[in-house]
């Protein structure tokens, strides 16, 4: 991943730059729809064209960064695949051709995950941010959360990256299990990869339920305190949103870093190759 950064650099400055912009237009949405509600309470039509030039307006932008972003990427895969493919001599066909896979996987985190996963960190903050200026007590809740969930998955980090370790080792050895024709051979690969799938599997959702345990509680306590400080019922309405953006994101953000493990120790497999 370190070499695709450095290598790349101004192709993913300009897909990041259209992934803030959008990110900013999600962040505003809560906001908006909430002053647009209170503008037709008001007899005022001015919060609905404010939310359509916004939807139009982030629309547009997530329109131009996809097409950005599927032919950057293209580019980048086809070049660091062909290179490595080249010079990595030294493995077998079996360990090039699955770590030509794993090179896609990298390829595809960075074109489909990391947009999604900045969009959810400027949620996050955008939201937080709100969140203080509208609502000190529900702001102090997501502050505890978010502390909550990071401990959560911190402490499990090493066990999903062994899991991982396990599984792309066995995954490297899939095309000499095939070439063997041999079933029995090819039948212990694949439940062998499937037992470390499950095992990756089993954490993943272990983590989801404990973490979804605090986004309810959250929530609960969202709706209580909003409807009790707050009189207007846009302002309510914006700061439930809200909080539903942050529970959204702070379920989201973890499936991301769990894919960051297993990229960083995919990346060590073929650093040199690609170096």
């Amino acid at each position: 991943m370190d070499v695709l950064l450095k290598r790349f650099a101004g192709r993913l400055a300009l897909t990041m730059s259209l992934v803030v912009l959008e990110a900013v237009g999600w962040i505003l949405f809560p906001l908006v729809i909430g002053r647009a509600i209170d503008s037709v309470l008001s007899a005022s039509t001015r919060g609905l064209y404010e939310l359509g030039a916004l939807g139009i307006g982030t629309m547009f932008i997530a329109i131009v960064r996809r097409f950005v972003d599927s032919r950057a990427y293209a580019r980048i895969y086809v070049g660091l695949g062909e290179e490595m493919v080249a010079t990595d001599e030294e493995s077998d066909t079996s360990t090039r051709t699955a770590r030509l896979g794993m090179l896609r996987e990298v390829v595809e985190f960075f074109e489909n995950s990391l947009p999604a996963l900045v969009n959810s960190m400027l949620g996050l903050a955008g939201t937080v941010l709100i969140l203080w200026l509208l609502n000190v007590p529900v702001f102090i809740g997501c502050l505890v959360v978010a502390v909550a969930t990071v401990t959560l998955y911190a402490l499990t980090g090493r066990l999903t990256t062994r899991y991982n370790e396990g599984f792309n080792d066995q995954y490297e050895r899939q095309v000499d299990a095939v070439h063997s024709g041999d079933s029995l051979r090819v039948r212990e690969h694949l439940r062998a990869m499937m037992r470390w799938n499950i095992r990756l599997s089993d954490l993943e959702a272990a983590n989801f339920g404990v973490n979804w345990v605090f986004m309810t509680g959250l929530l609960i306590f969202a709706v209580a305190a909003s409807a009790e400080q707050t009189l207007e019922y846009g302002a309510v309405f914006a700061i439930v949103m809200y909080v539903f953006q942050f529970v959204e994101s702070m379920m989201g953000i973890p499936l991301y870093y769990q894919q960051w493990l297993r990229l960083r120790e995919i990346s060590g497999r073929f650093a040199t190759a690609v170096a």
